[in-house]
């Protein structure tokens, strides 16, 4: 499901390392949150990743916010963060007609890895 735009994207010897967890930890959020997409935004999406400063950000767009979901969720894989922000669609919509630069970034310069 999502393993090949994953290892197109952690194909550089600095992260290469991180796919396989990285893969099952969004394959869980999938399961989990059962999103419209999920996109890998920010340094890594952008190919500026740096080991030891940067951390992996990611988008993860739902139909509905359901009462029960958390925002933001927090990982770390081996020595990086995982920076996980949860939206639903019209959320996400309204930040972008509001300016939002994040959302705006991430959906213009994010690299989509799963879609519904």
């Amino acid at each position: 499901m999502l393993r090949e735009p994953l290892r197109q994207i952690l194909s550089k010897e600095n992260v290469r390392d991180l796919t396989e967890e990285l893969t099952q930890l969004l394959e869980n959020i999938a399961k989990t949150y059962k999103p419209l997409k999920i996109v890998i935004t920010g340094s890594l999406a952008e190919d500026k990743f740096v080991r030891g400063l940067s951390d992996i950000d990611v988008l993860v767009v739902v139909k509905e916010m359901r009462e029960n979901m958390e925002r933001f969720l927090m990982h770390s894989i081996k020595d990086v963060d995982v920076e996980i922000t949860i939206v639903s669609e019209k959320e996400l919509e309204e930040a972008i007609k509001r300016g939002n630069e994040f959302y705006i970034q991430a959906i213009e310069k994010g690299i989509v890895v799963y879609t519904s």
